[in-house]
């Protein structure tokens, strides 16, 4: 069996010769493997088992068996459910074993250097949203990371289907991660739903480093290098999906978040090049009854454009500020007025606040203002006042109940 620095591949059920891949690509394949740690009980526990059955078979001497023989019978019963547990997942890794041709030496050496600028990105970024860096062997051209059995959030996105305010909370910390990177002076350029996992926690991780760019410390990327998948990337970069050093910047990265998500709040993977607000993919469609899509399509609007100088987020903080504006807003809709409540916000637009028409400039007078509303199944006199209130800033009107005084 190959070993990787002591990871284990583990095999496909019903299929010993097999190793279990969790993906492939271009870069290489990635295995389900056991950390060293993990191997190393097993091969003890396997150790163990074969002395007791050495021992519990002994003394057997039929018809009767002697009661230290039955102990240790008891003992390999144990073992043997021990050995065969299913593994934690903390003793788990995803192994990407990079595909490193050797008989071009020019497509070598981009190859190897994708793999340290991987392993180097890994090891600079530090952050909850960051895939964790296990282990690592560029000589032997391979790396290990945590794995998430939920898989990527390509597989995950009913999560957050239809609820914008869910999503928007899970995306966040996507952005503050990219904030991060960005920090460090690079940029990720393959972020997709399909590099993202969905952790046991329910945060969602970002993975696969292998195309990210830095600006400074030394290149490790080359001139022209590959920008990411042709699905997800920014229009401005389909050039051959290629661009140069000074064309690389964070609308890159900005972009496929954008795309990332709509992704998460229709539940659906993506759509072709800009095409957020046509009429089956435009979330207030999709969610006519959500006050709450349109806000998220001003988001939309500002990252999902086809020229990279119609992008209104400069920086991946620009977006987390909208981002987290944007939650506040959804928090805060309530509606109906609280006990005592002179204003509070608005339950449509969720950026105005509720004021009495009155005190609004309506140009009625307060009686005028004033209604006695019938209660649905009371009695025709048995009815109750209410007061008009009109939102400051999208002029919705809402009749809510007239509190004493």
């Amino acid at each position: 069996m190959v070993r990787y620095d002591g990871w284990e591949p583990l095999r496909e059920e019903g299929e010993p010769g097999r190793e279990r891949k969790l993906g492939s690509g271009g870069q290489g394949i990635v295995y389900l493997a056991r950390s060293p740690q993990r191997v190393e009980r097993l091969a003890v526990n396997a150790r163990s088992m074969e002395g007791l059955i050495r021992q519990a078979t002994a003394n057997i001497h039929p018809p009767t068996w002697p009661a230290e023989s039955v102990r240790k019978m008891e003992e390999l019963a144990q073992e043997i459910v021990r050995l065969g547990s299913a593994d934690p997942s903390e003793d788990l890794g995803a192994l990407k074993h990079f595909a490193i041709p050797a008989d071009d030496k020019g497509e070598e050496a981009r190859a190897i250097g994708r793999l340290e600028s991987e392993v180097h990105a890994l090891r600079t970024v530090s952050h909850p949203a960051v895939l964790k860096l296990l282990h690592a062997n560029v000589a032997q051209r391979f790396i290990v990371t945590e794995y998430h059995e939920r898989g990527p959030l390509q597989r995950n996105l009913s999560l957050y289907r239809g609820n914008s305010l869910a999503a928007l909370e899970a995306f966040r910390s996507l952005v503050d991660c990219v904030h991060e990177i960005h920090k460090q002076g690079a940029i990720h350029r393959d972020i997709k739903p399909e590099n993202i996992f969905v952790a046991n926690s329910g945060n969602l991780v970002l993975g696969d480093f292998g195309i990210v760019f830095f600006e400074s410390g030394g290149r490790l990327t080359t001139t022209f290098e590959r920008v990411g998948s042709h699905f997800w990337m920014a229009p401005w970069a389909y050039k051959n999906a290629r661009l140069d050093f000074d064309e690389v910047k964070p609308a890159l990265d900005i972009y496929p978040l954008g795309k990332v998500l709509w992704s998460m709040i229709s539940g659906r993977n993506g759509f072709p090049f800009w095409e957020y607000a046509t009429d089956d993919n435009n979330l207030e469609t999709i969610f006519p009854d959500d006050p709450s899509m349109p806000l998220v399509n001003e988001i939309l609007a500002k990252c999902v454009v086809r020229h990279e100088g119609e992008c209104r987020y400069s920086t991946a903080l620009d977006l987390l500020s909208a981002v987290d504006n944007l939650i506040k807003q959804i928090r805060s809709r309530r509606g109906q007025r609280p006990d005592g409540a002179e204003t509070w916000p608005c339950r449509v637009c969720g950026r105005g606040t509720y004021h009495l028409a009155s005190q609004s400039g309506a140009g009625a007078g307060p009686a005028a203002l004033l209604m006695l509303a019938q209660i649905s199944g009371a009695s025709v006199g048995d009815r109750r006042p209410f007061k008009i209130s009109i939102c400051d800033h999208c002029g919705h009107a809402e009749l809510f109940k007239a509190y004493a005084g």
